[in-house]
């Protein structure tokens, strides 16, 4: 075991980068190279030579910009996926309306999490940017990425469909589902929320981590590719059935009796603002056996205390299982603190949720 660790220690991580601006591709490479287990092999100007590059060069991750001429990222990284999956950091200005709706996409299109490109004005900024730029590269290189992720989800759903799967989990009246997710999330959420019925006989609740400013772009892309309504939550709002309420950035999303939303300034411990087990500990007291709980792939542990709370308080809990996951951290540590009903795959879970509501 101590020789594995030392392997993955000593382990170089390939990069290459993708971005027409050739400042912003070698401020990338400047901040990647700092590190010596980081080493960038490839330059890429548009899509296309991004994808003939990762063919050629075989790197460990690719950073991508999203808008570049001759092929756009969200095609290259559709390309990628398809032919040689290697995981996919969106690295890209977050200025526009336009570009939260594309990041978005990327995400559906196989990319594993979108970041802000580093902007710093100081000495001071860029040091600490670049200090999350190498740590969100080295634990996304290690993620093990399919090939044509969304094809084979969608084969797998239609096989439920037709009855292959196994039978929905016991029917109970269920008025809340809550959800949970991080990195990888935004390709689950699309996967689950759009297999739920337009009548979905309860309303649902999401906390996705997510890079400051994409919430806006996620909450539409999953609208626009769902059956039920998606929107972002607001304080005093009314959970609707058949409606879905993804927190809003940088507040905690809880809920109280009666359904309502109530956005709060609450300081907890941990970096995570929304928090999943601000939100989860909420559903618990509010609706308590009336409630779904729902963990799924990201890093960390944030949910895993909210979920066990609602486990505890008679509610009906599921988590995604690591075959199926990103990242199974958080719901390998909900799993660990005794919180979960269920382990699922994803293309499971929304049955399963059909069956309980």
């Amino acid at each position: 075991m101590e020789a594995l660790r030392k392997h993955e220690e000593d382990r170089i991580i390939r990069v290459i980068v993708a971005d027409d601006s050739a400042t912003a591709r070698l401020m990338i490479c400047r901040m990647l190279e700092s590190d010596p287990g980081i080493r960038v092999v490839g330059m890429a100007v548009n899509g296309r030579e991004a994808v003939e590059q990762v063919n050629l060069l075989e790197p460990d991750l690719v950073t991508m910009d999203v808008n570049m001429p001759v092929m756009d990222g969200i095609m290259a990284i559709e390309k990628i996926m398809a032919y040689h999956p290697v995981p996919v950091l969106v690295v890209s200005s977050i200025a526009q309306t336009e570009f939260t709706a594309n990041a978005a996409r990327a995400l559906g299109a196989g990319a594993v999490d979108v970041i802000r490109k580093p902007e710093p004005s100081s000495t001071e900024e860029y040091q600490a940017a670049a200090t999350d730029f190498k740590a969100k590269v080295k634990l996304l290189s290690r993620v093990q990425v399919i090939t044509h992720p969304r094809a084979q989800l969608l084969d797998r759903m239609h096989e439920i469909q037709n009855g292959a799967a196994s039978k929905p989990l016991v029917k109970q009246d269920h008025k809340i589902i809550a959800i949970g997710s991080s990195t990888g999330g935004p390709q689950a959420l699309q996967v689950i929320l759009g297999n739920l019925p337009a009548d979905l006989g309860a309303g649902v609740v999401i906390v996705q981590h997510i890079a400051k400013g994409f919430t806006d772009g996620l909450v539409d892309w999953l609208d626009n590719n769902c059956r039920i309504k998606v929107c972002k939550g607001s304080d005093g709002q009314k959970i609707e059935k058949g409606n879905a309420y993804v927190a809003p950035d940088g507040i905690h999303m809880t809920v109280v009796s009666g359904g309502i939303i109530k956005l709060v300034e609450r300081q907890i411990p941990g970096p995570h603002k929304p928090s999943i087990d601000v939100l989860l500990e909420s559903v618990a007291e509010a609706f308590g056996a009336g409630a779904v709980g729902v963990i799924l792939t990201g890093m960390g542990r944030d949910g895993a205390l909210g979920i066990k709370t609602l486990h505890d308080r008679g509610g009906q809990t599921i988590a995604q299982d690591k075959e199926s996951s990103v990242i199974f951290s958080m719901a390998k540590e909900a799993i660990r603190l005794g919180g979960v009903d269920n382990v699922l795959p994803l293309p499971k879970i929304s049955e399963a949720i059909i069956g309980k509501v």
